[in-house]
């Protein structure tokens, strides 16, 4: 045997890999043996890990102890049976089988000639015998080992004790030691221990925080005290579970008192606390301290609020009011104080508080503006004291630096409205002289000019001066200044300003109830109320410029105004799309946008007046910036079709054709389809092309700076071309979005430059710095919203933006009418349509 393997072991490469062979074989042989001992020991601390052996009587414990003790004796045994060092025959053929070699060669290379070594012959053909087996080891290998595991563990017990043993891990997290060491230690009690009071600690904060409520980690052992800060107000609620059902009563200890727990069921008890002030809180059973928290109260500090600059009178005669609140939490509601120099209970003597914003979307910090009209105000024309206030969730308020200002006053062109101001205004800063106010009213009453307006007039100057007469109290002054007011108005506009005052304070309403969520049936009648008031004002409006005409032709003048013209100017279709388009964002959600619709559609009305004057030569940049406009919409109108016909593709139809355009009889389906045919399209978006480079040219030569936009918009165009001619709709609507884009910047561009070039260059018909006013671009348009709301920043969906999502809100509609769904989902769709 020792010649044998001195024989074979002339190669160093052969005896490594007879090494290899025989480490293979003993773990092939190991792993299957120990599985039984590695399986039970798993089992064991999986059983360990998840504290069972803490909620078994002891003697259960100790028996299981026993038990898994023998079953590991047991299979260590039978693995010690079963394991054995591979021989080098074994290993030999090991390597033989992992090579592919037959006829056992490596096993015949340790053999001796047994018979004939005297004959050369016999010695010849050995020797080449032998060095055939000797090339054959340059062809050896030795594979990796392999498992056997699988057949002795056919259900694969072995994946779910590993998965078993990873949730466990986590379940025990950092206490998997102390629960490793308390499985090998049975107590000798046979009766089950109780688990150990587990106590939960959860912050709620005020509401008006708006902060989550959030959960204290405490420690348990009744010394360490656990320092955390919370809100000033916020309710702090304990628990404790595990509770035996004998014991003794707990109490949660705070600064301000104390609260006895109440039972919430088997094992549970809860107490709650208002946390108000700084202190310990601690959780006591008798005299014994269970849980101690340290707790430090972040106090809710009042609000501030300042003006962001001084208030300005606009063209319109309101007063432009800009401020900055801010808070810890949320600012609620910002409002105004106006005061007198001097209090009293006279006419304007009294301070009067306006709201200007309530229910902010930006809670902690506020950059709010304003504009209120107080032309009204019995101090109109005179100097008051204005105070911004700003209140907190809390109900606490802080009120900034008071500035002392003239509040507008408005222009009445009548002489007898003028006279009539002029006696209120004198009421208002003399109130002891009120028998001159009231002769002077009585000899309007009796003039000329009282005959010859409506007869309702004098009437109410008389029934002023003698209540000023007869009653003589503050109340009676204050209700005196209010008519003569409204006299003044009936004067100057006739029914017009009670129309207009109805408009306005519709807007207002609706304004404040799109800001504070009203519900959805009191904006359906706000809209209603607000459509009809439009259209009385409107026909007062109409009204009042064909009397003014009519009265200029009277007098033989020339009409320095022309009556409204709906070629001209907004006609009531463009004002009634408007109020509808609002209705569509306030229904489909999208509150934000209704009101930036509304704010400019109160934009437009206040803009109107009964005629409008005539107009000098306009400024060529003036015509180039109309005509931006008008491609502007014809790209729009575009781009909506190249949606439609993708739309239709997609769905297999032929497109439909575009509202409004008129066609053939129906029955001729190559002229129904012309209008949304992709080579039509294509065709049109390159004429609008063509136009633009004209107008870009026009600019250019106008000595006009050109904009980037524009360029960028014409290269936009052309890929939206050349998607159309390959009759893919689909890829043409980005570029067209884009050139969208690009054109309206190219139009912010060109209103800059002409407030630059014309504010600097007064022209007939024009007022030097008349482009300088802030929100009024060089055609006289108003480009910010002075409607007494801040709605900067907020876009308008576009019309498919607006249709996809009342699609989505019909789908929301019809899913949750379905009784088929699960109560799961149909609870989620009710909540998404709340808001709505």
């Amino acid at each position: 045997m020792m010649r044998e393997q001195k024989a074979t072991s002339g190669s160093p490469r052969l005896e490594r890999q007879v090494w290899a062979a025989r480490a293979a074989i003993l773990g092939e042989r190991l792993w299957p043996a120990l599985w039984p001992l590695v399986g039970i020991g798993g089992l064991f601390v999986v059983l360990a890990l998840f504290a069972v052996w803490e909620h078994v009587p002891g003697f259960v414990h100790a028996a299981g102890l026993a038990l898994f003790a023998c079953a590991g004796l047991f299979a260590a045994a039978h693995a010690a049976r079963a394991v054995r060092w591979p021989s080098r025959e074994e290993a030999l053929a090991r390597i033989e089988r992992d090579s592919g070699l037959a006829h056992r060669p490596l096993r015949a290379l340790a053999e001796q000639l047994a018979a004939g070594a005297e004959d050369p012959v016999a010695r010849t053909l050995w020797q080449v015998h032998r060095q055939r087996l000797a090339a054959l080891l340059r062809r050896t290998r030795v594979s990796p080992p392999r498992s056997f595991l699988p057949w002795v563990d056919r259900w694969a017990l072995r994946a779910a004790l590993l998965l078993l043993l990873v949730v466990a891990l986590v379940d025990a997290g950092p206490d998997a030691g102390r629960r490793l060491l308390r499985a090998f230690l049975p107590t000798p009690s046979e009766t089950l221990r109780a688990p150990a009071l587990a106590f939960e600690f959860w912050v709620t904060p005020p509401a008006y925080t708006r902060l989550a409520p959030f959960r204290l980690d405490p420690s348990a052992d009744g010394e360490t005290a656990m320092h955390s800060e919370v809100p000033e107000g916020s309710e702090l609620v304990a628990q404790v579970h595990h509770l035996p059902p004998d014991a003794a009563a707990f109490v949660l200890d705070g600064p301000a008192g104390a609260a006895p727990f109440a039972r919430l069921g088997p094992g549970s008890a809860e107490a709650r606390l208002v946390v108000n002030r700084d202190g310990a809180v601690s959780v006591r059973r008798g005299e014994e301290t269970l849980v101690r928290l340290e707790l430090s109260v972040r106090p809710d500090r009042p609000p501030t609020v300042r003006f962001a600059g001084p208030p300005v009178e606009t063209q319109r005669r309101t007063l432009d009011i800009r401020f900055a609140a801010e808070d810890d939490y949320a600012v609620g509601e910002v409002a105004l104080f106006i005061s007198p120099p001097e209090a009293s209970d006279e006419p304007g003597g009294t301070t009067e508080r306006r709201s200007l914003l309530r229910g902010s979307r930006e809670p902690r910090k506020l950059d709010g503006r304003s504009f209120l009209d107080l032309t009204a105000h019995p101090r109109a024309g005179l100097p008051v004291r204005l105070e911004l206030e700003a209140i907190d969730g809390r109900a606490q308020s802080g009120r900034s630096e008071p500035i002392e200002v003239i509040l507008p006053e408005r222009p009445f062109s009548h002489p007898l409205a003028r006279a009539v101001i002029a006696q209120r205004k004198a009421l208002v800063e003399h109130p002891d002289r009120w028998a001159l106010v009231a002769i002077r009213l009585q000899t309007l009453a009796e003039g000329s000019e009282a005959q010859r307006v409506d007869v309702s007039v004098p009437l109410a100057l008389f029934v002023a001066s003698s209540r000023l007469v007869r009653q003589r109290t503050p109340e009676a002054r204050r209700s005196v200044v209010d008519l003569l007011w409204d006299v003044a108005l009936l004067i100057e506009d006739g029914s017009l300003s009670l129309a207009e005052r109805q408009l306005r304070e519709l807007q207002e309403k609706l304004q404040q109830a799109l800001v504070d969520d009203t519900a959805d049936a009191r904006l359906e009648q706000l809209m209603r109320e607000l459509s009809e008031a439009l259209e009385r004002y409107l026909d007062e409006l109409g009204r009042r410029a064909m009397e003014q005409l009519a009265e200029q032709l009277r007098r033989g003048e020339q009409p320095r105004t022309l009556p409204l013209d709906p070629a001209r100017s907004v006609n009531r279709d463009q004002l009634r799309q408007m109020l509808e388009r609002a209705r569509e964002l306030a229904r489909a959600g999208m509150r934000d946008a209704a009101r930036e619709m509304l704010a400019q559609l109160q934009q437009m009305l206040e803009n109107l007046q009964a005629g409008v004057p005539q107009q000098a030569e306009q400024h060529p940049g003036e015509q180039a910036l109309s005509d931006l406009q008008r491609m502007i919409e014809l790209q729009q109108r575009l781009l909506e079709r190249s949606f439609a016909m993708e739309r239709a593709l997609r769905q297999g139809m032929r497109p439909p054709r575009e509202e409004g355009e008129e066609g053939v009889e129906p029955r001729q389906d190559d002229a129904r389809g012309e209008a949304a045919d992709p080579k039509r399209a294509a065709a049109e978006q390159e004429a609008l092309r063509r136009a633009l480079g004209e107008l870009m040219r026009r600019l250019g030569e106008s000595g006009m700076e050109l904009p980037r936009a524009l360029g960028s918009a014409e290269m936009q165009m052309r890929a939206a071309r050349d998607a159309l001619e390959r009759g893919e709709p689909g890829t043409a609507t980005d570029p067209q979005t884009r050139a969208l884009d690009q054109m309206r910047q190219a139009g912010q561009a060109m209103l800059e430059q002409l407030r630059e070039q014309m504010a600097q260059q007064p022209g007939p018909g024009r007022v030097p710095g008349s482009f300088e006013r802030p929100g009024r671009d060089p055609l006289g348009r108003a480009t910010r919203n002075e409607g007494g709301f801040e709605t900067e920043g907020v876009k308008i969906p576009e019309q498919y933006d607006l249709g996809r999502a009342r699609g989505v809100l019909e789908e929301l509609y019809r899913r949750s009418g379905d009784r088929r769904r699960p109560a799961y989902e149909l609870d989620y769709y009710r909540r998404l349509l709340d808001r709505f």
